[in-house]
C-alpha cells in the first residue's frame, strides 16, 4: 500500500483504442510522466507544497473494478484521481449525431463518483494550411460545442491536442498537462480535506468510551500513504510524527489495551531485519488489535525510516536508530527475565548491522557534501559499536573476556556480570548464525569482535571523530591483553594517552595509563624514560580525582602511589638527559606574599610561596625555582633546595642572589628531581585570542636595596668636543666585599665600546688604587672593598647622531663572604648624549680689538645653570691675543632656559708681533633637574636620619616628591630667586612614611642657595677658533663748519639749511692686527672708498669714488660737499671700502684678494638740516554773495 500511486483512467470509442493512432497517441502521454513541478495550496496547510515528480498510473477505466466502499481506511489514491474521455471528430454533424451522446454518458457516470475530476481531450490532426503555425489549433466548430455542452460551471475542463509527429515539443503538451495537474491536485485536496476531517473527529472522541487507538491509527495512516504516493514525503513524515507522540501519551495514560504485551517474541525476532515492514502482517494485528508494543514501535520506526530514505534523508534515519536502540533496548531488559536468553544482545546485534547494511543500499546513487558524508559515517559507526557492545556482555556471558573495564562498561547491570558461559539450549534460541558461531568458539569470537571493531574505528576516523576511534583503539588493546599479546597491548597503552589529552578525555586517558603501567610490570620491562612519561601522565588524571576511581582493585591508593613515587625518584636520577613535563597538577606553586623581602645581610631578595602538593605520598624534589619576568625581557630565578615535600600544602622562601628593583610577573615555576623537571608557565595571553589564560597573572613588587652592588652610568664630568666620546661607569659596591667583578657594555644603536682603553678617575675620596682589567671586551675588577665607589670612563664610538644613547649592562660578581655564588645583573641604562647646551658666536671688529659675544641656549626642555663662564687660550706661552671678560654686576648664577638663553662677552686684543693659540670656551653648569634631585635626595635624606622607621621608604620617598614637581612648573620661578622648594599637590595628609614625608618638604622650604653647594657642576669645553681679518677700515664722514676748518671737535658747527653746500671730510683709518700669520709681511694694500648714494636725501660733489694705498694705522683723508635736498634729520651716506687684489700674489689659480671687514664710525649720527628762509603768498578764496554757509 505504501508504493501505491495516483492513476488517471481514460475512455475513448473502442473503434478508435484498436487504431495504431491510439498507439501512438497513448505512447506519447505515456513519454510525458511522471509529472513534475506541480504546486499543491491546500486551505488546511498555510504554505504551498511543491512536488518535485510525481509519477501516475494511466489505465483504461474498464479496468479499474469500483468495488464498494470498505470498512476499513484506505489511502486516497486506491481510487483514481482524474477520469479522461479522448475525443477524436473533426465534423460537427458527426459530433452533434454520435458522439455528444457518448461523451453524455461517461460524464454522467464520471460525476456521480466523489473525489474524481474529469477531462475531455479532443485529438485533432493538423491541415496543410496550419503546418507552420503553432502546434495548438483551435477548431472552433467541434470544441467550441464540447465547451458549451459540458464546461457547467467556471473551470474549463476541456482541453484539444493538435497531433503531430512533433511529440516531443514541450509546448505542444503544455495545455494538456496543465490542465491534467489542475484536475489531480484538485481531486486530491478534496479528498484530502474529507479525510482530515474523519480523523479531527476521530481523535475528538479518544476521551469517550470505544474509542480505540489501533483504528485511529490505521485511519491516519491512510493519510500518510496517500501523502507518500503523492510524493508529499513531509507531510507523510509528519503524520507519523503525530502517531508516535499520541502513542507516548497513550503510554503515559498507562490506556495501552488496544495492544497485545509488551513483546511477543518469535523465532526470528532477534536476527530479523529491523527496517523491514514485509517480516510481519503489521497492519493485520493492529486492526486486530493484537500487535505487541515491540512490533508497534518497529513497524512505526521502519515507515519513518522508508520515507526519510525516500527524502534523501539516510542520516537522520539512522539517528533514529540508534536512539531507539538504546531506549527500547533498555525498556526490553527490565523484562528480561520474560524474553529468551540473549534476545536482547542478540536483536541489538542483528539490528543495528542490518541497519548499516540498509542505509549503504538507500545511498546508491546520491551525492553527499563533505559535511553529511562525515555525519552519515558517524551514524554507522554508532550503529557498528553498538553492535560491538553487545559481542562485549555476550563474550563476558561466554567466558572469553574478563569482568572487567572496558568490557565491563557495557554490562547492563551486575547481574548479567556472572561470568557463565552461555547453555547449548541458550544458544539455540539465538536465531543469527554468525553470532552463534562466534560464541562456539573463542578464537571466531575474537575475529568477530576484531573485525567489527576495525570497521567502526574506520568508519569514525573518515566521520573526523578521532576521540571515538581512539576508544575504540584501546578497547583493542584491553583485548591484546586477554589473548596474551602483551607487547602490543603496551605499545597500544602507552600511544594512546597523548591522543585523549588535548581532548580532555581524561577518564580514558587515566584508565590506558593504569593498564600500560600494569601491563609494564607483568612484561618485567626495565623501569626508563618511557615509564616515567607513562607514571607521571597517570599521577596526573589520579589528582583529578579520576584516577582514583580506576584504581578499585587496589587494596590501598596510597600505599599503591607511594611505590610508584619511589620508582619515579629512583628513574629521574638515572636519565641521561633532561626530562620537561608541563603543568603537572600533582604539584602547585603559588606566590603567597607579592611583596618581595631584602636578604639584608647580603645581596639578594627572599620570595615567599605555597606548595601543594596533592599526592597521598611525600613527593621527592631536589630544587624548587621561581622565575619573573620583567621590562625588556629580565629574568630573575629564585630557587630552594629541598628534600621532600609533604603531602598538602608547604610555606618556603626562595631566594635569588640579585634581583633589581621593578615589578615583576611570574613566569614560571620548576620542581627538580634528578632530571626530571615539572615546569609550570605563565606565560601571558597572545594579543587578539580571545580564549583565558590558563593561569590568572600574578605580580610581584621587588624593593630597592640600597646597599646592593650597583652600576650607573653618566657623563663625564669634563667634556670637551673634538675628542672621543666617552661615558663614566660608576660602580658601587654597597656592603659587599667584592673580589671580582665582570661589566659588559652593549649599545642596541650599535655604538662600539672601546673597554681596552678605559682609563680609572678618582672617585669623591680621591682614590685611585683599584685594579682592572680588560678581558674579551669586559671590564674586569679585582678586589673592591664595600662602600667604595669605582669611577672608569670608557670610550666609545660616534654617537652624535642620537639625543640619548640606551646602554644594557650585564654584571657578573663574586662576593667574598659567597665565594661559589656568581650574582649576575642585567641592566638598561639610558645616557644623554646630546649636548645640553647650543653655543652661538657672534663678532665684532674694532681695530686691534675683537668683541666676541656667546649666546648660549638649551638644546631640550630642561633649565640649565650656568655658574661661570671662561675664554681660555691652549698655549703654554704668551699668546697673540689678550683676553679680558666682561665685567657684570650680578656674578651669580645664570639660569638658561628654553625662552631666554644667556649671553657672555668677551674682549680680545691683537698682538700682530706673536703667534694665536686657538681658544676655548669653557662653562661650568649643571641641570637644574639635578640640582633639585640632590636637593631632595639631602632632604630625604636628614628627614630619615630623624625617622630611622622609614629609612627603607628612602627611594620611594624621593621618588614622590620628583613626580609631584614633574606635574606642576609653578615651583620654578620661586625656587630660582629664594632657592625656597615648595612641592604643589602633596600634603600631609599623603604622608604615609611616619611623617618623614612633612620633615622632608619642611627641609625643602627652608630654601637653599645654589651658590652653596659645589656638587654635581660638571665642564663643558668648545673649541673656539681666532677670527682672521687682513684688513679692518674704519670709515668716517664728518661735517666742517667751514671748507678751511681743520676739523678740531672744539669748532661749533653753524646751522645747516637746505640747498646749503656743506664742507664734509672723509677719513679712511685701516689696521691689519688681525690679519694672517702668512700675510703679516705686508706692509700696503690698495684699496678702493664708495661714497653711498642718496638722491632723495644728499647731493655728494667731490671725489666720491677712488682708490688709496693703505698701511697698517694709517688714515685716509679726502675733501666732500655735501647738499641736503630737504629739511629734517638726515643719516650721513655711508661709505664702503674693498681692498683690490694684491700684484703679484696668486692663490687657488687667481689673484689674491685681501679680506676686508668696513664699520661705520658716523653710522649712529644724524644732521640736522633747516628750511631755507623766504615768503610765500597763499590767495583764499571767500565765496560770492549767493553761497549759503
Amino acid at each position: 500500500m505504501s508504493g501505491q500511486r495516483a492513476t488517471i483512467t481514460y475512455t475513448a470509442p473502442a473503434a478508435f483504442l484498436t487504431t495504431d493512432h491510439w498507439k501512438q497517441v497513448h505512447a506519447a502521454l505515456l513519454s510525458q510522466l511522471p509529472l513534475r513541478n506541480l504546486h499543491w495550496k491546500s486551505v488546511s496547510r498555510p504554505a504551498i507544497r511543491t512536488i518535485q515528480e510525481l509519477p501516475l498510473n494511466f489505465v483504461a477505466a474498464d479496468t479499474v473494478r469500483d468495488e464498494h466502499t470498505s470498512q476499513i481506511p484506505q489511502t486516497l489514491l486506491e481510487r483514481p484521481l482524474l477520469s479522461a474521455y479522448i475525443v477524436v471528430c473533426e465534423d460537427t454533424e458527426t459530433y452533434k449525431n454520435t458522439v455528444r451522446k457518448q461523451i453524455k454518458d461517461w460524464h454522467t457516470s464520471t460525476t456521480q463518483r466523489k473525489h474524481q475530476e474529469w477531462l475531455i481531450i479532443h485529438i485533432v490532426r493538423p491541415d496543410t494550411k496550419s503546418a507552420g503555425a503553432r502546434i495548438f489549433q483551435m477548431k472552433a466548430s467541434v470544441l467550441d460545442k464540447i465547451k458549451a455542452d459540458f464546461n457547467t460551471d467556471k473551470r474549463d475542463r476541456c482541453v484539444q491536442l493538435v497531433w503531430s509527429s512533433d511529440q516531443e515539443n514541450p509546448t505542444a503538451w503544455a495545455d494538456l498537462i496543465g490542465k491534467v495537474k489542475d484536475g489531480i491536485l484538485s481531486a486530491f485536496d478534496m479528498a484530502v480535506l474529507q479525510r482530515e476531517d474523519e480523523v479531527r473527529r476521530s481523535e475528538g472522541q479518544r476521551q469517550m468510551p470505544g474509542w480505540n487507538f489501533c483504528t485511529y491509527f490505521i485511519l491516519k495512516e491512510s493519510l500518510a500513504f496517500s501523502f507518500e504516493g503523492m510524493s508529499l514525503y513531509e507531510d507523510a513524515l509528519d503524520t507519523y510524527e503525530e502517531l508516535e507522540e499520541l502513542f507516548f501519551q497513550v503510554r503515559r495514560e498507562k490506556t495501552l489495551t488496544w495492544f497485545g504485551s509488551l513483546i511477543s517474541p518469535s523465532s526470528k525476532d532477534d536476527s530479523a531485519p529491523l527496517l523491514s515492514v514485509t517480516k510481519k502482517p503489521y497492519r493485520e494485528l493492529i486492526l486486530a488489535n493484537s500487535i505487541s508494543v515491540f512490533d508497534f514501535r518497529v513497524y512505526l520506526l521502519a515507515r519513518q525510516c522508508a520515507l526519510w530514505s525516500k527524502m534523501s534523508r539516510v542520516v537522520e534515519a539512522g539517528q533514529k536508530v540508534v536512539v531507539f536502540l538504546g531506549t527500547f533496548g533498555r525498556r526490553l531488559r527490565e523484562m528480561e527475565s520474560e524474553l529468551p536468553p540473549y534476545f536482547v544482545e542478540s536483536w541489538t546485534y542483528s539490528s543495528a548491522l542490518s541497519v548499516v547494511e540498509q542505509c549503504n543500499a538507500w545511498a546508491v546513487g546520491l551525492e553527499f557534501n563533505k559535511a553529511t558524508t562525515a555525519n552519515f559515517n558517524a551514524v554507522k559507526g554508532e550503529l557498528e559499536e553498538l553492535a560491538r557492545h553487545q559481542l562485549d556482555i555476550l563474550g563476558i556471558a561466554a567466558d572469553f573476556l574478563p569482568v572487567q573495564p572496558p568490557f565491563s562498561n557495557s554490562l547492563p547491570n551486575e547481574e548479567k556480570a556472572d561470568g557463565s558461559k552461555p547453555k547449548e539450549q541458550a544458544l539455540d534460541t539465538i536465531s543469527n548464525l554468525e553470532l552463534r558461531t562466534a560464541l562456539q568458539d573463542k578464537d571466531t569470537f575474537f575475529e568477530l569482535y576484531v573485525g567489527l571493531t576495525n570497521r567502526a574505528i574506520e568508519l569514525y576516523a573518515s566521520a573526523g571523530r578521532r576521540k571515538f576511534a581512539l576508544r575504540m583503539h584501546g578497547s583493542l588493546a584491553a583485548l591484546d591483553v586477554v589473548r596474551g599479546r602483551l607487547t602490543n597491548a603496551l605499545q597500544t597503552y602507552t600511544s594512546l594517552p597523548a591522543h585523549y589529552a588535548p581532548h580532555g578525555w581524561t577518564s580514558l586517558e587515566a584508565f590506558m595509563l593504569i593498564r600500560a603501567l600494569d601491563l609494564h610490570s607483568s612484561a618485567e620491562k626495565p623501569k626508563d624514560r618511557e615509564w616515567m612519561v607513562v607514571l607521571l601522565e597517570f599521577l596526573k588524571a589520579y589528582v583529578q580525582d579520576l584516577g582514583k576511581a580506576l584504581l578499585i582493585t587496589k587494596e590501598d591508593h596510597a600505599a599503591y602511589v607511594t611505590s610508584l613515587i619511589n620508582g619515579l625518584k629512583d628513574v629521574a636520577h638515572s636519565l641521561q638527559s633532561d626530562l620537561t613535563h608541563l603543568d603537572h597538577p600533582g604539584l602547585a606553586i603559588s606566590i603567597s606574599d607579592s611583596d618581595a623581602q631584602l636578604a639584608e645581610t647580603r645581596d639578594g631578595v627572599l620570595l615567599d610561596i605555597v606548595v601543594h602538593n596533592a599526592l597521598p605520598c611525600d613527593m621527592p624534589v631536589d630544587k624548587i625555582s621561581v622565575v619573573l619576568s620583567g621590562r625588556e625581557g629580565v629574568k630573575l630565578t629564585f630557587t630552594e633546595e629541598v628534600k621532600s615535600l609533604p603531602p598538602g600544602s608547604s610555606k618556603l622562601t626562595v631566594f635569588c642572589p640579585s634581583a633589581p628593583a621593578g615589578t615583576y610577573s611570574l613566569y614560571s615555576c620548576q620542581a627538580t628531581l634528578g632530571r626530571l623537571n615539572l615546569q609550570w608557565l605563565y606565560i601571558p595571553q597572545i594579543p587578539g585570542k580571545t580564549h583565558k589564560p590558563k593561569r590568572p597573572p600574578a605580580l610581584v613588587r621587588i624593593p630597592k636595596d640600597l646597599r646592593a652592588l650597583d652600576v650607573r652610568l653618566r657623563q663625564p664630568q669634563h667634556i670637551e668636543l673634538g675628542t672621543p666620546a666617552k661615558i663614566v661607569l660608576v660602580l658601587s659596591t654597597g656592603r659587599n666585599d667584592v673580589s671580582k667583578a665582570m661589566v659588559r657594555l652593549s649599545a642596541p644603536s650599535g655604538v662600539k665600546f672601546q673597554p681596552e682603553l678605559a682609563e680609572l678617575q678618582e672617585n669623591e675620596s680621591g682614590d685611585t688604587d683599584t685594579s682592572f682589567e680588560e678581558i674579551d671586551g669586559a671590564i674586569v675588577f679585582f678586589d673592591i672593598k664595600a662602600d667604595k665607589t669605582v669611577q672608569i670612563s670608557v670610550p666609545h664610538s660616534d654617537a652624535s647622531a642620537y639625543h640619548a644613547m640606551r646602554v644594557d649592562i650585564a654584571v657578573d660578581y663574586v662576593t667574598l663572604p659567597e665565594p661559589s655564588i656568581t650574582r649576575s645583573m642585567k641592566l638598561a641604562r639610558v645616557v644623554l648624549t646630546a649636548l645640553p647646551l647650543a653655543v652661538n658666536v657672534e663678532d665684532f671688529f674694532r681695530g686691534t680689538r675683537l668683541f666676541t659675544r656667546f649666546t648660549l641656549s638649551t638644546t631640550s626642555h630642561q633649565h640649565v645653570r650656568i655658574r661661570s663662564t671662561d675664554l681660555r687660550t691652549t698655549g703654554q706661552v704668551e699668546s697673540g691675543v689678550k683676553i679680558m671678560k666682561c665685567k657684570v654686576q650680578n656674578h651669580g648664577i645664570v639660569t638658561v632656559t628654553p625662552a631666554q638663553p644667556g649671553r657672555f662677552l668677551f674682549q680680545l686684543d691683537s698682538n700682530k708681533r706673536q703667534g694665536r693659540d686657538p681658544l676655548h670656551l669653557h662653562i661650568t653648569y649643571r641641570m637644574l633637574r639635578e640640582e633639585v634631585e640632590s636637593f631632595i635626595n639631602r632632604a630625604v635624606k636628614q628627614a630619615l636620619s630623624e625617622i630611622p622607621s622609614a629609612h627603607v621608604h628612602q627611594d620611594v620617598l624621593a621618588g614622590k616628591l620628583v613626580q609631584a614637581l614633574e606635574s606642576e612648573a609653578s615651583w620654578v620661578e620661586l625656587y630660582g630667586i629664594t632657592g625656597e622648594l615648595i612641592v604643589p599637590g602633596l600634603s600631609s595628609e599623603d604622608d604615609v612614611f611616619d611623617g618623614a614625608l612633612t620633615r622632608a618638604m619642611e627641609v625643602l622650604e627652608q630654601g637653599r642657595r645654589p651658590e652653596e653647594s659645589d656638587e654635581d657642576w660638571r665642564e663643558l669645553v668648545f673649541p673656539v677658533d681666532v677670527p682672521e681679518m687682513h684688513i679692518l677700515a674704519a670709515a668716517s664722514l664728518r661735517i666742517l663748519p667751514n671748507p678751511f676748518s681743520t676739523g678740531s671737535s672744539t669748532e661749533k658747527l653753524p646751522p645747516l639749511y637746505a640747498g646749503q653746500p656743506i664742507a664734509a671730510t672723509l677719513t679712511v683709518t685701516t689696521s691689519f692686527g688681525w690679519a694672517p700669520a702668512e700675510d703679516a709681511d705686508h706692509k700696503s694694500y690698495v684699496m678702493r672708498f664708495d661714497v653711498e648714494e642718496m638722491t632723495k636725501d644728499w647731493l655728494v660733489s667731490g671725489r666720491k669714488r677712488g682708490d688709496f694705498v693703505a698701511k697698517d694705522g694709517q688714515t685716509f683723508t679726502t675733501p666732500l660737499t655735501l647738499i641736503a635736498l630737504h629739511h629734517g634729520e638726515l643719516v650721513l651716506p655711508k661709505v664702503g671700502v674693498s681692498a683690490l687684489p694684491m700684484s703679484g700674489v696668486v692663490r687657488m689659480g687667481s689673484m689674491a684678494v685681501p679680506s676686508c671687514e668696513t664699520y661705520q664710525l658716523h653710522g649712529a649720527e644724524k644732521v640736522l638740516v633747516l628750511p631755507r628762509g623766504g615768503r610765500t603768498t597763499f590767495i583764499v578764496s571767500m565765496g560770492d554773495d549767493d553761497d549759503n554757509y
